[in-house]
């Protein structure tokens, strides 16, 4: 049976917390608006994968309850029809969600019963695609979920991710934990509960370049499971200051780097599963992949594939760890001197994108994606002007490339085990090397209708692929 997992923001599971679990000691019930992501090959396990994705929350208000109390609920079902129409027109699927005031922590009898008539309504009117999930809280929590694919089919929810600040996974059935000898000392200092989350998630690194490289030398040893790497490129002779693990023959031979990424994290021997892909991320062979990741590292340096990470965050609810490094150097005084800026942003909703920051450039974007699909007519405007040229060659520093891709991994850690406190998180981070200073940079006042409006915020799969032409 189709496997299936849900993502949630933090917004919606306290709003489901508040309106399920009330002081009354009563059942109480919520519809919910998901959108979906129909992964048909996961790229780890092969099989395909439904994720869910809450997208609006509607209490069932108390006029619509014909009887409750501790142990059960009724209501009546015509505004679920009404939400049956609306779910139909925006391409998204009607689930329910209740609460057990004092458990148990599973569905009853009678839960399968009623539900199984909500599915065969939703059937009924907006056709075999349609599934009905449903979700269950008890004192507060959210302790179980399964989606309905037909009146006589159930699956199952896996797991629940939470976004949204803290990132948390709520596991539905019990989590497999292996004694891991290499994590011992990190346990000390994180617990074991963060081994568990972190060894859970699938992680994608988005460039295996210049940040990207020390990225992937240190989230196998963090005791991250699954990692995809995407890069398009080949290891080059320029490259070898900054590419861990890379050879002058790798240079010579022309290896890609997502080769060399791979034979890396193998050699570690941690057990740590490496899928790659060498196109570019718009390609609809790293689609699957990408809607399968619950986090990814931006450590690519093009404005078109941060384009597509930025949206992708907001239609999939996928947090993306944007990072950049900007090394200039400057006359000061008559001296030479290196300035030396690093980026730390994290994308998801709730936070300003990379649009409204001002790290993505639109025209830019534009003209990459033109050079990549039509490099005659890219070279023609080059030639008139129209478009810019290729630039000289950034300069490049290791140690300058490896502390910001440690700052991304810091900020992981902090999202999910609160090092810095409850309050540390931070958005959007740059450091000034030479200054021996971080700065927190705001961003447009007026919101872009990406990161300013929930209208995309887990849209999930829409017609075309995240809503972009071409």
């Amino acid at each position: 049976m189709m496997a299936s997992d849900l993502t949630i923001t933090n917004h919606h599971v306290a709003l489901l917390g508040e309106t399920l679990c009330r002081s009354d000691g009563l059942e109480h019930a919520a519809y919910v608006l998901f959108g979906t992501s129909r992964i048909g090959k996961d790229p780890f396990d092969h099989e395909p994968r439904l994720r869910l994705l809450v997208k609006e929350v509607l209490p069932v208000l108390d006029e619509e309850i014909t009887s409750a109390d501790h142990q059960h609920i009724s209501w009546s079902t015509k505004r679920f029809v009404e939400l049956l129409a609306r779910a139909d027109r925006e391409g998204l699927q009607l689930g329910i969600a209740h609460s057990h005031p004092g458990g148990p922590s599973n569905f009853s009898g009678q839960d399968d019963r009623n539900e199984a008539e909500l599915v065969r309504l939703a059937r009924n009117r907006n056709g075999d695609e349609a599934v009905m999930p449903s979700l269950l809280f008890v004192r507060g929590r959210l302790v179980g979920g399964r989606v309905w694919l037909t009146p006589a089919t159930v699956t199952d929810l896996s797991y629940a991710r939470t976004i949204g600040g803290n990132w948390t996974t709520t596991f539905f059935a019990e989590p497999e934990r292996g004694h891991a000898p290499a994590l011992v000392r990190q346990e000390l200092a994180l617990g074991a509960g963060f081994t568990t989350q972190i060894g859970h998630l699938r992680v994608g690194v988005v460039g295996a370049g210049g940040t990207g490289s020390p990225m992937l030398q240190q989230l196998p040893r963090m005791g991250v499971k699954h990692i995809t790497v995407f890069d398009p490129d080949r290891v080059e002779h320029s490259n070898l200051n900054r590419l861990y693990g890379a050879t002058w023959q790798d240079a010579e031979e022309g290896v890609k780097k997502v080769e060399v990424a791979k034979r890396e994290i193998e050699r570690m021997g941690l057990g740590t599963q490496v899928m790659t892909f060498d196109s570019w991320i718009g390609s609809a062979e790293c689609r699957d992949a990408l809607k399968s990741m619950d986090l990814i590292f931006g450590c690519t340096d093009d404005h078109d594939g941060r384009l597509l990470l930025n949206r992708l965050a907001y239609y999939y609810l996928i947090p993306v760890i944007d990072v950049g490094l900007s090394l200039r150097v400057a006359e000061r005084h008559g001296i030479s001197c290196l300035e030396a800026d690093g980026r730390v942003t994290v994308v998801e909703p709730g936070n300003s994108c990379l649009v409204c920051r001002r790290i993505v450039n639109a025209g830019v974007a534009a003209e990459e994606a033109l050079r990549r699909t039509d490099p005659e007519e890219f070279e023609r405007r080059k030639a008139e002007a129209y478009v810019r040229g290729e630039g000289n060659p950034s300069p490049a520093v290791i140690s300058f490339t490896t502390s910001v891709a440690t700052m991304a991994v810091e900020e992981l850690i902090q999202r999910v085990n609160r090092f810095r406190g409850a309050e540390g998180d931070v958005a959007n981070r740059v450091r000034k090397f030479h200054l021996l200073e971080d700065f927190h940079p705001g961003a447009k006042k007026e919101p872009c209708r990406i990161c300013g409006s929930d209208r995309a915020h887990g849209a999930g799969d829409v017609q075309p692929f995240l809503g972009r032409a071409g």
